[in-house]
């Protein structure tokens, strides 16, 4: 455009000179009139692309604040997520902090529950014990109980009118060294000596393969390899409870104990036959509770 201009004057300045000739005044008058026209023209025109070029650099100004912004935006996002990626594995790692917090109080809590357990189950034997002692001891050379009651008279106190001497110690010095044993063995097995405890329950169970005590011994040989995590001997003690002593009351607490060796060596199936034996045999039992908590933790039931 400003080159057309250009040309414009040049051709104004000939007519005005003469180069092309003479121009009258109406046409140079004309002529004039067209450069201002022009020149208003040119001056809007300016003015036109003026404004454009101020509104590109608005337009630009706002493309680079928007960008801006944007980059401010993703930034604080990023900074967002990892705050929030932190903040989660900081929850996680409390989170397991807690859980691992709760296991070890449910551990200790056992523990001690079955600790509890055990020692009113040592009370319950040392009482049983004391039951069955005067009974060996009274017992008549045929077999038979006096009747505490009305009791046979005794030869030698009928003849002297004194107490008869003691008879011969044998019996009730063997039930004593027998319970004095147990005692033994149990109050290491009670003070968390294991290893010990394992040792002084077998060598009972050797020197007293048959007596009250005998079924007891068995047991807590078990529970003192299992706390060892010896599996296989505790298996075989417990084994001799349920096998050889039916009745005993201890074979509820065999038969929960080796269902708990059984899921420890992933034998599933026998740990849930055992336990469902136990709800079956002893339905009134604190094992068969116990027993119906273990089927439902291990999702077995």
């Amino acid at each position: 455009m400003t080159h057309r201009f250009s040309k414009a004057a040049i051709f104004i300045g000939l007519s005005l000179t003469g180069g092309w000739g003479c121009a009258t005044e109406p046409n140079l008058t004309d002529i004039q009139k067209q450069v201002q026209t022009l020149m208003i023209q040119q001056e809007a025109s300016h003015k036109q692309e003026q404004q454009i070029i101020d509104r590109m650099e608005t337009v630009e100004s706002q493309l680079d604040e928007h960008d801006f912004l944007v980059g401010e935006l993703i930034k604080t996002e990023e900074e967002a997520s990892l705050d929030t990626r932190h903040l989660l594995e900081k929850l996680e790692r409390t989170s397991t902090l807690l859980r691992e917090q709760i296991e070890q109080t449910r551990s200790t809590t056992q523990r001690r529950d079955q600790d509890l357990s055990i020692r009113v189950k040592a009370l319950e034997g040392r009482i049983d014990n004391v039951i069955h002692q005067p009974r060996s001891v009274s017992e008549s050379p045929d077999g038979t109980t006096p009747n505490p009651a009305n009791p046979a008279p005794n030869p030698r106190e009928t003849q002297t009118g004194l107490p008869a001497a003691p008879g011969p110690p044998g019996e009730s010095a063997g039930a004593e060294n027998e319970a004095s044993a147990f005692r033994s063995a149990y109050k290491v097995f009670l003070n968390g000596n294991y290893d010990r405890a394992s040792v002084e329950f077998k060598r009972f169970v050797t020197n007293y393969p048959s007596t009250t005590l005998t079924p007891q011994a068995y047991y807590y040989l078990g529970e003192s390899f299992y706390v060892q995590k010896h599996y296989d001997p505790a298996k075989q003690a417990l084994e001799q409870v349920i096998s050889r002593y039916p009745s005993s009351k201890y074979r509820s607490h065999a038969l929960y104990k080796l269902g708990q060796i059984m899921l420890e060596i992933d034998q599933r199936s026998k740990a849930q036959e055992l336990w469902n034996s136990i709800i079956q045999d002893y339905p009134d039992s604190p094992e068969s509770t116990q027993a119906k908590e273990q089927l439902k933790k291990s999702g077995l039931s």
